[in-house]
């Protein structure tokens, strides 16, 4: 420390930039390839016979929901099981957390018993894709020749498909449930001139169909996205093969990192809000 004192301030930009110049003269070894698209190429990782069309073999996006829903079961059994009337930091992350489900989303969008009724399903899907996002900011080794790489179920378009596809059901299930199969159809009709009704009647089921479409897209290409950034981070490492770009480059997979947790996080919201605002619109308002 008194050494470093001694150093006079004019002296520290010619040191930083030494240091760069050193960086990047240092020989970083010899270039390689890597191939980003083989990072999201699903290749077979217990072989299964197929059933007709359908193949069984299980893939990387499937060890993925596995070990979500292991995580996930983890920890429902250990917050059962460590409740305290004095709660913790764990249990108070925690208790914020399903508060934000009940009251932030369900409580926020939905009215009524209506609220209480589907908060299970949309407390349900917020935790399970908040974890399945986490999960996958863990380094696994499921990347190319078996190295730890990054990987979310929720990049998957066939994943969030299929959780979209729920959202569309339970929405559409909850209208006819409450208001009858007749009266739900009435709900999407307004007061208009005949031909005027019939196109927004139209246009309400293109509506239906595209959410389910924008529910599915939007948290696949956001999750995709960050992963292929990080991807894409690494493959420049291994072509330059430079200590000056490696550093500016891992500088830049932190902040990218990190920014995914926040990704994280956001994408399972606006996914749980919106399923929240489109079964509370089945319930409750007339289009």
């Amino acid at each position: 420390m008194k050494l470093l004192k001694r150093i006079p301030l004019w002296a520290w930009p010619v040191i930083s930039l030494a240091l760069l110049v050193g960086l990047f003269l240092i020989p970083g070894g010899h270039k390689a390839t890597f191939d980003v698209s083989g990072e999201f190429t699903l290749h077979p990782i217990i072989k299964l016979p197929k059933v007709g069309p359908f193949d069984l073999s299980v893939t990387k996006p499937v060890i993925y929901l596995w070990f979500t829903v292991v995580v996930v079961c983890i920890f429902a059994f250990f917050i059962n099981r460590g409740l305290k009337a004095k709660p913790g930091r764990f249990q108070t992350v925690m208790e914020g957390l399903y508060e934000l489900a009940r009251d932030g989303i369900s409580g926020a969008v939905m009215k009524g018993s209506g609220a209480v009724t589907w908060f299970p399903y949309i407390g349900g899907a917020f935790f399970f894709i908040l974890v399945c996002n986490l999960v996958g900011l863990i380094p696994l080794p499921f990347g190319v020749d078996h190295q730890l790489s990054f990987y979310a179920a929720t990049g998957n378009i066939n994943v969030t498909i299929t959780l979209a596809v729920f959202t569309f059901v339970f929405t559409h299930y909850a209208g006819v449930h409450k208001k009858g199969p007749v009266g739900y159809l009435k709900s999407w009709v307004i007061p208009a001139p005949p031909v005027l009704k019939q196109f927004i009647f139209l246009s309400d089921v293109i509506t239906q169909i595209f959410r389910l479409v924008s529910l599915s897209v939007r948290l696949f290409a956001n999750m995709l996205a960050g992963h292929f950034i990080l991807a894409v981070f690494f493959a420049m490492l291994l072509v330059f093969q430079s200590y000056l770009i490696g550093a500016v480059l891992q500088a830049g997979s932190v902040a990218v990192f990190l920014f995914e947790i926040f990704v994280a996080v956001i994408q399972a919201f606006i996914f749980a809000i919106l399923s929240a605002v489109y079964i509370g619109t089945a319930l409750e308002e007339e289009h």
